[in-house]
């Protein structure tokens, strides 16, 4: 398990940074404008993704062991097909995507969704190595496409990022279903009980994550509705900079669900989770110290001139981004705790606060009110969820915010799990 959680943790630590080197790329190439149109792009095929992970998302990781695969398997490619068509389509009517993109969106969408299929065979199968692996791969596959179209063949344009993710996603699918294929039974390939437990599974983890999506990117919407895509550009690339800093909490949490999950303890894993909560705050406040130390001249520098505007993003963003990561900490207490509805709940309030301070703040005060916006909404979710955490664990407001006995619960997690692993 703990060598799991570090390789788990590394991977997603060079993703993170991979992921900031292709942003700084793309920035230096495309400038504000063209990042507008690629936010606008990858907020298409993350919608279409979400509903395709109704079928072929999460739900697999517990529906692999105990099924056939290709049984699971037919339904999901199906479904990815219909999604990726009719949400490319309905989008692209809606204007919410750059026409001249709705047909790289439907495959991009259809790619990204199969791969997503595989990777969560590779879970369910716990295949945590190659997991990672593909995960990294993906996005080393963009950059060095990106390399080469931008600096070797100086083609600056959308459509060379839109070719880089045709190439990351084709590869990475590709390798990850060679991987997936000796667990592939000779079974038929259809089962409706089967097919209805994976919706049902399905709409119940993605109904929380679908609502979270529009909390964290609906306001890219109303950013190009009242202004320009080169503005959206500028508050896209905050966004993403701003929550790189989640890269720590998202580690924490994942080590805190697995234990959590794991535990028949109320107290420990109350106890865990409010020593988490401490230990994220802070970390997550140096963190965004540090970047909000950083002067505007330098973001012109490191990006270009378009995206002065980036530290009042940031700085706007600042507060939200706390409360996400103390938020993720209390989420995976209660998913990991089988209290999953609070976490919808709280993805609902934060969504409301979003559509009445989103039409509200955009119009009159641009990114920043859009940073706000999202500050508030994060904030509100964040504070449901902490109010109900003590309430049903029976933590004192006190004793959440005290540091006195941190290490000794670290400690005892940590002794926990190398018994765990020797055993």
């Amino acid at each position: 398990m703990i060598r799991r959680i570090v390789s788990t943790t590394a991977s997603r630590l060079l993703t993170a940074l991979v992921n900031l080197a292709i942003v700084w790329l793309s920035a230096r190439s495309l400038g504000a404008e063209g990042m507008g149109t690629i936010s606008l792009i990858i907020l298409g095929i993350s919608i279409n993704q979400m509903i395709s992970a109704l079928v072929g998302g999460s739900a697999l990781v517990y529906l692999v062991p105990r099924h056939p695969l290709r049984q699971l398997l037919m339904p999901a490619w199906i479904w990815a097909i219909m999604v990726s068509a009719g949400g490319s389509l309905l989008l692209g009517l809606f204007d919410l995507v750059p026409a001249e993109y709705i047909t790289d969106l439907f495959w991009i969408s259809l790619l990204q969704s199969y791969f997503t299929i595989n990777q969560n065979v590779l879970l369910g199968k716990e295949k945590v190595f190659h997991f990672n692996l593909m995960a990294v791969a993906q996005v080393l596959l963009v950059l060095l496409s990106l390399g080469i179209l931008f600096v070797g063949f100086s083609i600056y344009t959308v459509k060379s990022y839109v070719t880089a993710l045709y190439i990351s996603y084709g590869i990475v699918f590709l390798i990850s279903y060679l991987l997936i294929f000796k667990f592939i039974e000779r079974q038929k390939w259809w089962s409706g009980r089967i097919l209805k437990e994976a919706f049902r599974f399905g709409g119940y983890l993605q109904a929380a994550s679908f609502m979270q999506l529009f909390n964290y990117r609906l306001s890219y919407y109303i950013i190009e509705k009242y202004f320009d895509r080169a503005t959206l550009g500028v508050f896209s690339i905050g966004v993403q900079i701003s929550e790189s800093v989640w890269i720590i909490s998202k580690s924490i949490a994942m080590v805190q669900y697995a234990r959590i999950a794991n535990s028949n303890d109320p107290v420990y894993s109350r106890d865990l989770t409010a020593a988490f909560i401490r230990i994220t705050a802070v970390l997550t406040l140096i963190i965004l110290g540090v970047l909000l130390l950083l002067p505007s001249g330098f973001f012109v520098l490191i990006f270009r001139s378009d995206f002065s505007g980036l530290h009042n993003v940031i700085l706007s963003l600042s507060g939200g981004i706390l409360a996400v990561a103390i938020s993720l900490m209390l989420s995976h207490y209660f998913s990991g705790s089988g209290r999953p509805w609070h976490n919808t709940i709280s993805s609902g309030i934060g969504l409301v606060f979003t559509l009445v301070l989103g039409f509200t703040l955009i119009p009159l005060l641009g990114i920043t009110g859009a940073g706000i916006t999202a500050s508030v909404a994060y904030t509100a979710g964040m504070l449901y969820q902490l109010f109900v955490f003590i309430r049903i664990s029976g933590a004192k407001w006190g004793s959440v915010f005290s540091f006195n006995d941190d290490f000794s619960v670290i400690r005892k997690f940590i002794t926990k799990e190398t018994d765990k692993d020797q055993a």
